[in-house]
């Protein structure tokens, strides 16, 4: 925890991207790996990451195996826990992906867009928000069809190369600032999931994002 009193708060809020899950299923990476704690590392003490991952967290859809993954119903609560905030990173849509929602891209960035809505509602304009739109799904990976054959199929890959030209403008068009993380970053061997190398790129482009923005 970063206790000095002028450190400015930075809530990133995502799914197992976020979390840190390695793609070879053997955990979670440790700190100094997620993207989250390089960006902490990157920025130093005039900045207080808080890190609220969660795997198979959605945007705003309820997920019959694994309950609490809607992630508008948290994110309500996630913000007045962490209240005051400056700036909030929001990277999620890759689960929304999945073959059992049936979702468009345009319609992921419509939920994505609820979400900016409610955290300016709930932030009274405090809080800016940056958008980043995942890293593609790589149905090509080695172990993709090892773990994710029944979750996800060529046309959720197709959705997640279509999602960062429709989310960009849905995102300005409401203030906020966008990165697209697929710029930077790829999945490992799950075809999902960030390899310890996307962790660092994302890293850093957050990094000239965030100085940016709140300087």
């Amino acid at each position: 925890m970063n206790t000095s009193p002028a450190a400015k708060t930075i809530l990133c809020y995502g799914d197992s991207n976020t979390w840190g899950q390695k793609p070879d299923k053997s955990g979670r990476y440790p700190a100094d790996v997620r993207w989250t704690g390089l960006l902490q590392q990157a920025l130093g003490e005039q900045y207080a990451i808080i890190e609220e991952g969660l795997s198979s967290r959605t945007t705003d859809l309820d997920y019959s195996r694994k309950p609490g993954r809607n992630g508008r119903t948290y994110l309500e609560p996630c913000l007045d826990s962490h209240m005051p905030l400056d700036l909030v990173i929001l990277m999620l849509g890759t689960n929304d992906l999945k073959i059992e929602f049936r979702r468009s891209a345009l319609e992921i960035a419509r939920a994505i867009g609820g979400l900016i809505e409610l955290i300016q509602a709930k932030t009274a304009a405090s809080a800016r928000v940056l958008v980043v739109s995942p890293i593609l799904i790589d149905d090509a990976a080695p172990n993709f069809a090892k773990f994710y054959t029944e979750n996800y199929n060529h046309e959720s890959v197709t959705k997640s190369q279509e999602l960062a030209a429709v989310l960009e403008p849905a995102t300005e068009a409401l203030g906020c600032s966008f990165a697209d993380a697929a710029q930077v970053a790829r999945a490992g061997e799950d075809g999902i999931h960030f390899s310890a190398e996307a962790h660092a790129g994302l890293a850093k482009t957050l990094t000239a994002e965030v100085k940016r923005i709140l300087l």
